[in-house]
Parts: C-alpha cells; sequence; structure tokens
C-alpha cells in the first residue's frame, strides 16, 4: 500500500513541479526547429548566395555593353605666341558627346569556363554544409528532447527509490525495536535514504540544465519551464549495411569532392593569365557643339592581346594552385577514410545501444519480480537482511540503468543519422 502510494506521489510530482509549464510535443518542437534554429538559416543564406555567384560567373560569356555621356569646355585650336590671351579665349567651344560601346569576349584562356565550375563547384559545397548543419541540428534536438524526457522520468525514479527506501528504513527500525535486527542494518538503511534524498536534488538540477539546452537548440532566448511530451521516433537498424557505398552518399564526402573540384577550377583559373585573350568591339558615338549631338561616327573592331612577362607572377600561381588542387586531393582520400570509421563505429554503437536497452529491460523485469518475493520473505522474517540489501539494491541499480539505456538508445541513433547528414530536419 505505501509503495503504491509512493508510486502515485512520484507520478503527480511533475505536474506540480512544473507549475505553468510549456508542454512541447515532439513534432512540435521539429516545426519549431525548422523555423527558428539560426544556424539552418545561416546555411541556407549560403547557399542562396552561392547560387547566385554562379549566374555572376557566368556573366563572362555574354557582351558586356557600357553608355557615356559627356561634355567639355575648351580650346580646339592652337594659338600663335604672338596671339594675346583675348584671342586664345576666343576660340573656346563647348563640346557634348554620346557613346554606346559593346565588348564581347571570344577568348579569355578558359578563364569564364573555370570561373563558372569554381562558382558551382562551391555552391555544391555549401549545399553540402547545409544538409551537415541539418543533421547536427536533428542531433541536437534528439539528444536535448531525450534528455529532458530523461530528466523528467528520472525525477519520477529518484522519488519513487526515496519513498521505497524511506519504507524499508522503517520496516527495519521496527524489527530492530522488536530486537530481530541490528544497529547496523538501520545505519545503512539511513545511508541509503540519504543518497536517495541526493540523487533527488541531482535529478531537479540536470533538468533545469536539460531545460536550458532544448531551449537553446529551439533558438528560444526567454527563461520559462519547458517540458516534452511523446517520444522520439526511433527505428530497428539494419541487418546489413554496405558502409562504403553509404559514404559517398554523405555530406562529408560531397563536400569534400566539391572542395577539390573548386581548387581544379581555381588552377584552371590561374592558367587562364598565360593565354591570349581576344576581343571583339564595337562603338556607336555621336559629338557635337549642341546637345544632343548629332554628328555620328562608329567603329567596330579586334583586340587580340598576347601575355609576354609579368615578372613571374602567373607562372608562381599557377604553380602554387596546382599544390592546392593537389592537396585538396589528398584531403577528400583522408575524408573517405574517416569517413568509413566513422560510419562504423557509430553503427557499431547503435547496435550496442539497441541490444543494450533490451538487456536491461529483461534485468528490469527480473529485478522488480525478485524485489517483490524477496520483500514479502524478509517482512516474514524468512530472508536475512543482508540477502534483501543486495536485492534491494539490485533493483534500483536496474531501473535506473533501464532508463539510461532508454535515453542512450535514441542517442545512439541520433549521432548514426548525423554521420550518415540525415535527420528529421527537412
Amino acid at each position: 500500500m505505501r509503495r503504491g502510494l509512493g508510486m502515485f506521489v512520484a507520478l503527480i510530482s511533475l505536474p506540480a513541479m512544473a507549475h505553468a509549464a510549456t508542454a512541447l510535443s515532439w513534432e512540435r518542437c521539429v516545426a519549431e526547429v525548422t523555423d527558428n534554429n539560426v544556424e539552418m538559416k545561416a546555411a541556407r543564406n549560403s547557399v542562396q548566395s552561392s547560387e547566385y555567384l554562379i549566374q555572376s560567373a557566368g556573366s563572362g560569356y555574354y557582351p558586356q555593353v557600357s553608355g557615356n555621356l559627356a561634355y567639355s569646355y575648351g580650346n580646339s585650336t592652337l594659338s600663335s605666341g604672338s596671339s594675346s590671351l583675348d584671342s586664345s579665349n576666343s576660340s573656346a567651344t563647348g563640346t557634348y558627346s554620346a557613346s554606346l560601346a559593346l565588348t564581347q569576349n571570344l577568348f579569355a584562356g578558359f578563364q569564364d569556363k573555370a570561373r563558372v565550375e569554381q562558382a558551382t563547384a562551391n555552391t555544391t559545397v555549401s549545399r553540402a554544409a547545409l544538409e551537415s548543419t541539418k543533421a547536427r541540428v536533428s542531433f541536437d534536438l534528439k539528444a536535448a528532447f531525450q534528455n529532458l524526457f530523461y530528466a523528467q522520468n528520472y525525477i519520477k525514479l529518484t522519488q519513487d527509490i526515496l519513498h521505497r527506501r524511506e519504507e524499508n528504513l522503517r520496516l527495519v527500525a521496527l524489527r530492530f525495536q522488536s530486537g530481530r535486527e541490528n544497529k547496523g542494518s538501520v545505519l545503512l538503511s539511513q545511508a541509503y535514504l540519504a543518497q536517495a534524498q541526493l540523487d533527488e536534488l541531482q535529478a531537479k538540477d540536470a533538468m533545469d540544465l536539460s531545460r536550458a539546452q532544448l531551449a537553446k537548440v529551439l533558438g528560444r532566448d526567454r527563461d520559462e519551464e519547458i517540458v516534452v511530451t511523446g517520444n522520439v521516433p526511433v527505428q530497428e537498424p539494419d541487418a546489413q549495411l554496405d558502409l562504403k557505398a553509404l559514404a559517398v552518399q554523405t555530406p562529408d564526402h560531397l563536400q569534400a569532392v566539391a572542395q577539390e573540384a573548386a581548387a581544379q577550377a581555381s588552377l584552371q583559373l590561374a592558367r587562364s593569365p598565360l593565354y591570349p585573350s581576344l576581343n571583339l568591339t564595337g562603338q556607336y558615338a555621336r559629338q557635337g557643339t549642341d546637345f544632343f549631338p548629332e554628328n555620328d561616327r562608329w567603329a567596330v573592331g579586334m583586340n587580340l592581346s598576347i601575355p609576354i612577362y609579368s615578372g613571374g607572377k602567373d607562372y608562381y600561381n599557377s604553380q602554387s594552385a596546382a599544390l592546392l588542387s593537389a592537396a585538396a586531393g589528398y584531403n577528400r582520400e583522408t575524408i573517405d577514410r574517416q569517413l568509413l570509421a566513422k560510419l562504423k563505429q557509430s553503427y557499431n554503437a547503435y547496435l550496442e545501444a539497441v541490444q543494450r536497452l533490451k538487456v536491461d529491460e529483461a534485468f528490469y523485469l527480473a529485478a522488480t519480480t525478485r524485489a517483490q518475493v524477496a520483500r514479502e520473505k524478509y517482512n516474514n522474517g524468512l530472508l536475512s537482511f543482508e540477502d534483501w540489501d543486495v536485492i534491494e539494491n539490485d533493483l534500483v541499480l536496474r531501473e535506473k540503468n533501464r532508463l539510461q539505456s532508454v535515453r542512450d538508445r535514441v542517442i545512439a541513433e541520433a549521432a548514426w543519422e548525423q554521420v550518415l547528414g540525415k535527420g528529421v530536419i527537412r
């Protein structure tokens, strides 16, 4: 009866403690993070910025058109040395000019192609970074949500253990008063009660910290009490996986490949000044002393520029870019090897967390049944305090382990998803 009352008090204590708290479901948290998380907003802006740079890089393929409107005033004739200042000023006139110029590049040493490829590769890098950010934020959300869910349930558990330790102390004290138990058993029961009180205090502190962590992930600045309801959805791990095939789909691999492509485009861009440049030009202009000028003139031409010597600048720039391109290739190989190790480690941890939860649930069921039988035996004098104490402590341990395993199983799956570059954020 006392144990049932203790469990009832534990169940109603959380709503009382979380007075006026904001209850958040898992679905609401996902929606709030998707809309408000500043890291993802920044990553999305970076992608959009990179996409605009692709359009900017492609501008070299199109003609460049410029207009010019000018007015000048001055002496257009040469005066002799014997002429007076007045006679020189008498020939001063005002001139208006208007022109429209067009330049079309025909060849620039593959510079335009390299710029477009570089911008495209950088956009791929930004998109992969966005996917990595989504996966990391998804992990942070799952971990924060589950940690708060764990903290809420751990408070219930510590309160249940506290009431159980109080009942145990009363039972041992009664037996001591009747001469059927020794003083050491009473002192040990008192120590267990003090430990249970400390566990309850630590559980409340842990819940405050978990609330702050969830609020941070959600992008909330205001200080308010939060409780979570429901569970984070979980899936059973796949029995067989092709880790190499998964590795080439991860944002980390895609980002490394794109960075290598950007470095190769930079090399081509650095070599472009070593090639000749060919431009087609055209101009139409009007000039005269009245506005708008009426005297027409036009010109069409070709301009071929051949680099001869630039002090070695272009050569050394291309050599530097070649080394950076090679370094990007080595970096991609390193990341690919690291990815395989990370995938294997994370997947193994995921499998172990799933199996550990099953084991801990089995131990919890066994410990609960044993504790019920042992309490009756001890109460009837059929079991020594030492044996009963071992069974009681085992129950407390199994209850805590099971609760931790529920949390760790969710976080291990979230960590596996993060390595894959996946998550709940779309």
